[in-house]
């Protein structure tokens, strides 16, 4: 896995906190059933989009723990992160988003001292998708592409044998920034089985070439398949 930068650790720090709050100010009261995505009719237009780096919910809730996303309302059981999961799965976005000409990306560290003042403030006390709307707004963005990981165990092993396989998690959630709407959500959820686990799986046993993939394969491979449901032209 690959080294963490200094500036990606002062952003990734930053949205800890970040992820902290929100789970304080949810914590109180049971919150209202959370919007589901828009289903859009067609192609979304966005110029300007800003990526925030994926937050490590495991960091958040511990290990083994059943967590509802707030934003989209999908269940994930959060377990072991790898170190610089963040990071991989952060850089595969913006490999997959790069060959968009007519989309801007805002750069991650502008919405640094963004976020830093608005957690400084009563803003807080906001639902996740607005606070995340309010960053997207004061950075002139159309919209928010939001990661949160919840596993991303690696595998004990090899390709020709693993004790225990890679498994990861992790969704994406497009919250619009004019109204704060999740407009789109992409996740992934998956421990890789044997064929014999099952049977059902053989085209992907098959591709994978009847070996064990490390946890960055798996990940690479499941967001691969949410773009390609991604709305933005």
């Amino acid at each position: 896995m690959r080294r963490q930068k200094p500036r990606f650790k002062r952003i990734i720090g930053i949205f800890g906190i970040f992820s902290i709050f929100v789970l304080i100010a949810c914590s109180a009261k049971a919150p209202p059933p959370p919007p589901q995505p828009e289903a859009p009719g067609g192609p979304i237009h966005i110029k300007k989009l800003l990526v925030i780096p994926f937050q490590n919910m495991t960091g958040v809730y511990g290990e083994n723990t059943t967590v509802q996303c707030r934003l989209c309302g999908n269940v994930f059981t959060t377990g072991k992160v790898e170190k610089g999961a963040e990071e991989m799965l952060g850089d595969h976005v913006a490999s997959l988003l790069k060959h968009r000409k007519d989309l801007e990306f805002i750069p991650e560290n502008q919405a640094e001292g963004v976020l830093s003042t608005i957690l400084s403030g009563e803003t807080v006390k906001l639902p996740e998708r607005e606070l995340m709307a309010k960053v997207g707004f004061s950075l002139d963005a159309d919209a928010v592409l939001a990661g949160k990981v919840y596993r991303f165990s690696e595998r004990d092993g090899t390709g020709f044998s693993a004790k225990s396989p890679a498994s990861v998690a992790f969704e994406l959630d497009l919250i619009r920034v004019s109204d704060g709407r999740v407009i789109w959500n992409g996740h992934f959820d998956e421990t890789q089985k044997s064929l014999f686990e099952n049977l059902f799986q053989w085209n992907t046993f098959w591709q994978r070439k009847g070996m064990w993939i490390t946890a960055e394969q798996l990940a690479t491979e499941g967001l691969n398949r949410i773009f390609e449901t991604f709305p933005v032209q």
